[in-house]
């Protein structure tokens, strides 16, 4: 099976990109159940945790999409003009642009309620009732006015994977309203960059003040050869010490494994579709571009797996051990 060409880039082998896709897709769902589970096997645990399940839905969702473009790819039968895009197209493209919106801004969000917790001593400060509200318009209502805008205006569809995986996104037709390049910033890359932005500077003033900190803490209390370190011992089993553990686990892991590590490769290669602005692509650019396809095709499918390895799986592996 091949991908059929698109505006810059020659044609490619699309079997080994749909099993990579629906293999990492499959792996998210099931993480992202494996969450649910520890989340209702525990409701009190940590309002953090709580940020991390509504992220979980959203990648569950992500992935179950571009589970149904695998399966649409696989069962096509007449390929569509990326200006003339089918049903089912259309609404994988809803549902993966809106879960995709949703999951920035809930990585954001977790990211800030790091931050101001950390800031104030322990103290969520998103966790009140009119943050929460403004929280969950920011993380379900505003990706979702974007999906209905771009669906009302006929943009979502077919591009041939000419900046993203084997399922469908912004249509690659110069007939829509305005531009395929400004919908995809608008239904989702501009956002994604803010969310590394964001996320990087909020771990780097994190780092920051942990490194001031301890620095006075060595200069006030040096600490003697034979006393144990604080960090060295564990919280007292139940203790609001023990619970915040999850927000450094989600404020380290989460920053490199799920946001950049997952979706670096598409927006690379986004960049390199606008740095062409719908030319060809050199012989040596296109190599590249689809050995990036690769990785994206399991990087953006791959959220809801990454979470769960990384913060429900490994600690319990780790606690397990000791």
């Amino acid at each position: 099976m091949e991908l059929l060409q698109n505006s810059t880039t020659q044609s490619v082998e699309f079997g080994p990109i749909l099993a990579l896709t629906g293999t990492s897709s499959a792996l998210s769902v099931l993480g992202s159940v494996g969450i649910f589970v520890s989340f209702y096997k525990d409701p009190e645990k940590c309002f953090t945790f709580r940020l991390l399940f509504y992220l979980s839905c959203a990648d569950a969702v992500n992935a179950f999409g571009n589970f149904i473009g695998v399966i649409r790819n696989l069962a096509i039968t007449e390929h569509y003009s990326p200006c003339d895009s089918d049903d089912v197209c259309i609404g994988q493209s809803f549902l993966t642009t809106s879960a995709s919106l949703a999951s920035f801004w809930w990585t954001f969000l977790a990211a800030l309620n790091h931050f101001l917790y950390k800031r104030s001593s322990g103290s969520f400060h998103l966790e009140t009732r009119r943050n929460q509200v403004i929280s969950h318009f920011a993380g379900w209502g505003f990706p979702l006015l974007i999906a209905t805008i771009a669906l009302s205006l006929g943009v979502l569809g077919e591009d041939y994977s000419a900046s993203s995986g084997p399922w469908c996104w912004i249509k690659d037709c110069d007939t829509i309203p305005l531009s395929p390049i400004f919908w995809m910033f608008l239904a989702g890359k501009f956002w994604e960059i803010l969310a590394y932005i964001g996320t990087f500077a909020i771990y780097m003033l994190l780092k920051a003040e942990r490194w001031n900190s301890l620095r006075m803490n060595n200069r006030l209390l040096p600490l003697s050869s034979g006393r144990q370190s604080y960090e060295a011992i564990p919280p007292p089993r139940g203790s609001r010490n023990e619970d915040s553990s999850i927000d450094d686990r989600f404020g380290l892991l989460w920053i490199f494994l799920y946001l950049y590590v997952t979706r670096v490769w598409g927006t690379i290669r986004f960049f390199i579709f606008v740095g062409h602005n719908g030319s060809p692509y050199l012989p040596t650019v296109n190599k590249v571009d689809k050995v990036l396809l690769y990785f994206q095709s399991v990087g953006d499918s791959a959220q809801g797996f990454v979470n769960f390895a990384g913060l429900i799986l490994l600690p319990y592996i780790l606690r397990k051990s000791n």
